[in-house]
């Protein structure tokens, strides 16, 4: 038996389900994974993610080899001829058995579809796995058995339906057979278009296991204190890792677990707070699993889509620069652009102060993120985009509108975060750097508020009235 391991978002081989059973049940294996750069760009896919895939290839390579299993690359037009390359390049290795670990999204699905009905007509078998989420998605289910669309009962059957043995990881085996293969990676080439500090990402399994380590032993049981101050590095920053598959969800909870007793609700606060971002993952692959109008560019509330978002060129180059006005939104927009991540609670500042006070699209903020963010992650990304704009599920209501200001005071209150990426308030006193004054900033090159909050808020709040009303008449 001769299998073909079909790498995607899981480049690693500890905790790969598909990796694990194809060395069981083949002799001899070849990984591939398939490139195509129009994809990509079709997905908003980030030059600092591209860069990050191919770095973490490379020393994925090294580990394959370690395990007789070589590693080629190729490149496909799109999802749509990747089926036919694919079976091709099945066919000509001789093929028996491909393995995969699956991606929930729209247009994934129904590239997997294709997969399969193609390789029907060559007679290869394909076995499928969950390496994602603990549950599949559409298990859980709430009383009415419908798909759960609020976090809150969506964890509490998580939890009530868990048992530990689903968090045995073996280690894989070396494949009985070497394969007379040679590892080819020559076909991962992209044009770098902007320069990030790619240095702050260390690439490969090792390091993505020594950053979930150090968190864990140093932040993880402060993390409920720390998590929302942007200048304290209270986070684990592993969602880039999350991201490609380099450290699998499983192997996050159950590190955590073992600092806690294997409690989810009880015990250390932290730990706690921290498992429950990673049951937050799962909870927006069930909803983009369960409810395909969000992976088509469609809100989760239908009625939001009778919203008149406004559009202007002038705000949204401001926005795009870091250059709104606003210190803690300007801040974090810049830390994207220099790091290729932001902290979460700037997310959710940034894309609240975006489609209320602004009331521009969502979509163009979503957009922005993932052409930027070296974590971006689909459905978190959408599923965060939507909740701060209140147009998608267990959204923030329509009228909770975070005031930027207030948000600055309560999260950098000495202004540290927003000095470190605004160098030109490095002079401002602490107490005037949070809200921008004209008489303050003249002096400065940092430009004046694009917007008043008041009144954007009150437009905001109105425009989802409007949009309301119109839906139900």
């Amino acid at each position: 038996m001769k299998g073909l391991i079909w790498l995607r978002s899981d480049l690693r081989t500890d905790d790969n389900p598909a990796l694990l059973n194809a060395i069981k049940e083949c002799e001899e294996i070849i990984a591939i994974y398939i490139f195509s750069e129009l994809q990509w760009k079709l997905h908003n896919e980030s030059n600092i993610k591209h860069e990050f895939l191919i770095n973490n290839l490379n020393i994925l390579d090294k580990s394959l080899e370690k395990l007789n299993i070589p590693l080629i690359a190729i490149n496909t037009k799109s999802f749509k001829t990747l089926p036919e390359d694919l079976c091709s390049f099945a066919a000509k290795q001789n093929i028996d058995h491909i393995f995969w670990n699956n991606e929930f999204g729209f247009n994934e699905c129904k590239r997997d579809s294709a997969v399969i009905e193609s390789s029907k007509k060559i007679d290869i078998k394909i076995s499928r796995y969950n390496d994602q989420v603990i549950y599949e998605p559409g298990f859980l289910r709430t009383g009415q058995g419908n798909p759960f669309s609020v976090f809150t009962p969506f964890k509490r059957r998580w939890i009530e339906n868990f048992n530990m043995n689903f968090l045995d990881i073996e280690k894989p085996n070396i494949a009985r057979k070497p394969t007379q293969v040679k590892s080819d990676l020559s076909n991962l080439k992209f044009i770098k278009t902007h320069s990030v500090n790619i240095e702050i990402w260390p690439a490969g399994e090792d390091a993505a296991q020594e950053k979930l380590a150090t968190f864990l032993q140093s932040k993880a049981t402060s993390y409920s204190e720390s998590r929302n101050s942007p200048i304290i590095d209270g986070t684990s920053r592993i969602s880039p890792y999350l991201a490609l598959g380099i450290l699998s969800p499983k192997r996050c909870i159950l590190e955590g677990l073992k600092l806690n007793n294997f409690e989810f609700t009880s015990g250390n606060k932290g730990i706690c707070k921290w498992i429950d971002e990673i049951v937050w993952r799962e909870f927006y692959r069930n909803i983009m699993y369960a409810f395909p109008k969000v992976s088509q560019n469609q809100p989760f509330q239908d009625y939001t889509n009778s919203i008149q978002w406004r559009h202007s060129s002038e705000e949204l180059e401001a926005f795009y620069n870091g250059k709104t006005g606003f210190p803690i939104v300007d801040s974090g927009i810049r830390q994207m652009l220099e790091e290729g991540w932001m902290h979460n609670r700037l997310r959710m500042i940034v894309a609240m102060f975006f489609t209320k006070n602004m009331l521009h699209d969502w979509r163009l903020g979503e957009k922005f993120f993932m052409q930027h963010l070296i974590d971006g992650d689909f459905s978190s990304n959408n599923g965060g985009w939507q909740w701060s704009s209140s147009t998608g599920t267990d959204s923030a209501p329509y009228f909770r509108i975070f005031n930027p200001i207030t948000q600055s005071q309560n999260f950098d209150p000495n202004g540290e975060f927003i000095k470190k990426f605004i160098p030109e308030l490095k002079d401002v006193p602490i107490g005037q750097i949070h809200q921008p004054k004209d008489d303050l900033f003249s002096s400065t090159d940092y430009p004046a508020p694009i917007l008043d909050l008041k009144e954007s808020r009150l437009r905001a709040i109105q425009a989802f009235k409007d949009a309301r009303e119109v839906s139900s008449t």
